[in-house]
């Protein structure tokens, strides 16, 4: 009788997917122990947060956005809320130390909640985000009536979304979150990664015009 050989990069697939499954719970968990089970100023050091006032607002999204997703999964089977966290965190290990990146953070937890659970605006008022939260997620809200190039458009107005967005359209294009890839995910995943390319040279872009502009005001 024939031995049957497994296709190898199938199992070096499942290899890599177990890997990331465990490293996406291993986010939640460590956003999870800055907020709930720490100090907050212990917490603020775990996530490097620059004040207390922005880490409360980080805190709240996260309670938000794991009641909202809760009883969600992700296309990889597992628990919906790893993928904001891993987002968050996206923000934190690729972005420098500043305000911003505390609110790039906590807009990252709350990016899907418009879009796919019953939160709405009102509450996230209610909740006391800053406004500048919430406009950014309003922006990262993919309407359904937009083509997804035309949604990306909408979001250029902000640098703020833009950064969130192409976090999560990093963590979109990883094909190791998912089990088995079909060839549907492997086409999603260049579209997301030629979509981000797209987006981040946007971003340098008005990076370097930004830069332009305060220095001819200081000449």
């Amino acid at each position: 009788m024939d031995t049957v050989v497994e296709n190898p990069r199938k199992i070096t697939h499942e290899k890599s997917y177990e890997k990331e499954t465990l490293l996406r719970l291993k986010r939640y968990e460590e956003i999870k122990t800055a907020v709930c089970d720490v100090p907050l100023s212990e917490g603020m050091k775990m996530m490097d947060f620059t004040d207390k006032a922005g880490f409360r607002q980080f805190k709240a999204a996260f309670y938000l956005a794991c009641l909202a997703h809760k009883d969600q999964v992700d296309k990889g089977g597992i628990d919906y809320i790893c993928h904001p966290a891993t987002v968050a965190l996206h923000i934190r290990d690729h972005h420098p130390r500043s305000k911003k990146r505390d609110r790039a953070m906590t807009v990252a937890l709350l990016h899907d909640v418009l879009e796919d659970t019953s939160v709405t605006k009102d509450m996230l008022e209610c909740f006391g985000f800053d406004e500048r939260i919430i406009r950014a997620v309003k922006l990262l809200t993919h309407l359904s009536g937009d083509t997804y190039d035309a949604y990306l458009e909408k979001i250029t107005v902000s640098r703020l979304a833009m950064k969130i967005k192409c976090a999560d359209m990093t963590d979109n294009e990883n094909l190791n979150r998912l089990k088995c890839p079909a060839t549907r995910d492997v086409q999603r995943s260049a579209f997301y990664h030629s979509r981000r390319l797209v987006m981040e040279n946007q971003l340098r872009e008005k990076k370097t015009a930004k830069e332009k502009k305060t220095a001819e005001g200081a000449v």
